[in-house]
């Protein structure tokens, strides 16, 4: 009977421990997700992670304007958003008018706006907007996701209309920032997937981003940021191409058994810059990778997992790309969601 319970208690003592921290071994647990480490040829479609996107989604600040007139819409000290009247048509076609008649394409009276401020890093890894052009890295100074609607329609800028965004960084404002819009495939925020398509394209008009400074609204301190033209909604950042010039190389990041494309991200955060890169699912080598990283970047390998309803982060900071290229990521450790997002924040 001794015998017994002493195997027991080491069996639950075992099975505490690795509650929360998986080996690079399989572990076994009975009637549980954890167990499949089967990956997907393609998992653009996986169920899982776009509940993992959804659970990671930010709440957006709604506001309200007439639409028929001039506008500044102005949050504190950090950003502000210029709209002229008479400027916004429905993104689908059809007739303007808060009735929603009147057989004009321009739209009048109230609507209403959400937005959401890409500040950090992490913002960009919530929003599974990676950093990337065409698969060649930019580093932004942050940007923001503007929506408009009315009776439920959304609505796009007229062409030639064009909306004036200023908003401060986190970071004093780098010269040579340009306005890039993200071309999407799926309306993420419609659709509640992913966009795995997702790309940053630069706008045609091509100079370079006004900044700004002014005193702050207790004149306390001095208050810089970038100042965008805009011509069109959603998606909108300043970024500008970091130098591909510079000798680069592909990375490889590796996690245990458990953790698939069905159910893990895998991205690349750069410490000295405010970029970041989604590692692609390499079903053949059961890993996650990416190219063109300069060799020599210093940058953390961050991993988020979703397997059954528990949550998963893991991390692998990099001194120096290049002396090594296949990094296994130290075992994920299960969190809740508001550790995670804390985590984010941070980065």
């Amino acid at each position: 009977m001794k015998k017994t319970i002493t195997i027991g208690c080491i069996a639950l003592l075992f099975f505490t421990a690795c509650r929360k921290e998986l080996s690079s071994n399989l572990i076994l647990y009975p009637n549980h997700p954890l167990n499949d480490t089967a990956w997907m040829k393609n998992a653009t479609g996986s169920a899982t992670l776009n509940e993992l996107a959804q659970l990671m989604f930010p709440n957006l600040t709604v506001d309200s304007f007439n639409c028929s007139k001039t506008d500044t819409l102005t949050y504190g000290d950090s950003l502000s958003i210029q709209i002229p009247g008479s400027s916004f048509t429905y993104a689908g076609g059809g007739s303007g008018g808060s009735g929603g008649g009147g057989g004009s394409n321009v739209c009048s009276g109230p609507v209403r706006i959400e937005f959401f401020r890409l500040k950090t890093k992490g913002d960009f890894i919530k929003f599974f907007k990676p950093t990337i052009s065409n698969g060649y890295l930019l580093e932004t100074g942050g940007g923001i996701f503007i929506r408009v609607t009315q009776n439920g329609r959304e609505l796009k800028l007229l062409p030639g209309a064009t909306i004036t965004i200023r908003f401060s960084d986190t970071q004093d404002p780098k010269p040579n920032m340009q306005v890039f819009y993200a071309a999407e495939t799926i309306p993420y925020l419609t659709q509640g997937n992913i966009d795995t398509m997702h790309n940053w394209l630069r706008d045609l008009d091509t100079t370079w981003i006004k900044t700004w400074s002014k005193p702050n609204s207790t004149n306390t301190s001095i208050v810089t940021g970038y100042e965008l033209a805009s011509k069109n909604l959603r998606w909108i950042s300043a970024c500008r191409y970091t130098d591909s010039t510079l000798p680069s190389t592909k990375i490889t990041a590796v996690l245990p058994p458990n953790f698939t494309n069905r159910n893990t991200v895998v991205f690349a955060v750069f410490a000295n810059q405010k970029t970041v890169v989604r590692l692609k699912d390499d079903f053949d080598s059961r890993s996650f990778t990416t190219r063109r990283i300069p060799i020599g970047s210093k940058i953390t390998l961050v991993s988020i997992s979703r397997i059954g309803t528990d949550l998963y982060l893991g991390t692998k900071n990099i001194n120096d790309v290049g002396t090594v290229t296949r990094y296994v990521i130290d075992p994920p450790v299960q969190k809740n969601l508001t550790e995670i997002l804390q985590y984010l924040n941070s980065l």
